[in-house]
């Protein structure tokens, strides 16, 4: 008689410390068929496992969750516990019809610990600064904050060189900031919320970005989540290191969502540059410039050559959001974040 739950039993006890073809000899799997057929089956049996171990009925799950919300509710104690102590003690309180009889049952409530736990987590660090809210209301604040639907902003900049005394010109020139005559700044952003069709942008005053960046700290502060490409290490530096030179209050309540790590944490693609990503998912790729179109800006405060850059930094808006709806229905969902406003 095969010994298909035994087999799984094992794996799951020892790890997989056998080859297939042994594993189908020690738990009789395909008794009489040839070893390819034997070792297939065998395979075949922890597949199945795997594929189906997370299938709970939607019913259940939602009872099994309530009892574990009941738990951490009361006893505090387990929200920092291992997933595993936390399941048996939510087992020692589960009615008859909602108690574990296989091995896949207990992974189940073990996974929906693990799905319910970090709200719980973040609930009580929150509590200690808030000993009024009650644990469970904070959790269900989380809650809501997660489920609702969040305002997406979608934004790109475009920034300018310092100018700088320099006695010579090549690759290995040491440039002090002593050197500087004028300081970078952001020229222009450009920026879109989700839903919305509607590309808006916003430039600098011949050189002077504060007002600009009065506005756009404003806009930003409402939104939700932020979406941009390499804007964790470049835009949002870029934007703080601005409006802390302005003296201009800026929020970071919000949750950040960058496309180059996205890119590069899920994929495996040649470039992670927007222009390829863009291009190689059929999407659309950035607006051709050069050089040139930053120095008739910075030098000469060009009217005409702003235009073509706030209408490349809008393009560059346009491609991130086509690219992040590509990448994102293959991506991991990313943690959110709970932050109160």
């Amino acid at each position: 008689m095969e010994k298909r739950k035994e087999l799984i039993d094992y794996i799951l006890k020892n790890g997989k410390d056998q080859t297939w073809y042994e594993f189908a000899i020690k738990f009789n799997i395909r008794p009489g068929h040839n070893r390819k057929e034997r070792t297939k089956a065998a395979n075949d049996v922890w597949r199945g496992y795997e594929r189906n171990k997370f299938r709970t009925p939607v019913s259940n799950t939602s009872k099994v969750s309530k009892y574990i919300v009941e738990l951490f509710e009361t006893k505090q104690s387990y929200i920092t516990k291992p997933a595993l102590e936390v399941a048996k003690a939510v087992w020692k309180i589960l009615p008859d019809s909602l108690q574990p009889t296989s091995v896949t049952d207990l992974e189940q409530h073990v996974e929906l610990v693990k799905q319910i736990q970090p709200e719980f987590k973040q609930a009580k660090v929150i509590k200690v600064s808030k000993e009024q809210e009650q644990l469970i209301d904070i959790y269900n604040d989380i809650i809501e904050e997660k489920e609702k639907s969040r305002k997406k902003l979608f934004f790109d900049i475009e920034t300018s060189p310092n100018i700088v005394f320099s006695w010579r010109i090549g690759h290995k020139i040491n440039i002090t900031p002593d050197n500087i005559i004028d300081e970078r700044a952001i020229i222009c952003i450009s920026y879109k919320w989700e839903g919305e069709s509607k590309v808006h942008s916003l430039s600098w005053n011949a050189g002077d970005d504060k007002e600009m960046l009065k506005e756009f700290s404003k806009i930003i502060d409402s939104a939700d989540e932020i979406v941009t490409q390499n804007g964790d290490k470049f835009d949002i530096k870029w934007l703080r290191a601005r409006c802390i030179y302005h003296g201009i209050p800026i929020s970071n309540k919000f949750n950040s969502i960058d496309t180059l790590k996205m890119a590069r944490a899920g994929f495996n693609f040649n470039s992670n540059k927007l222009e390829y990503v863009g291009s190689f998912l059929g999407v659309g790729e950035k607006l051709k410039t050069g050089y040139d179109l930053w120095k008739r800006i910075v030098l000469n405060d060009d009217p005409d050559a702003m235009k073509q850059m706030i209408a490349y930094c809008e393009e560059d808006v346009r491609l991130l959001e086509r690219v992040y709806n590509k990448l994102q229905p293959y991506c991991p969902v990313k943690k959110f974040k709970y932050i109160k406003k």
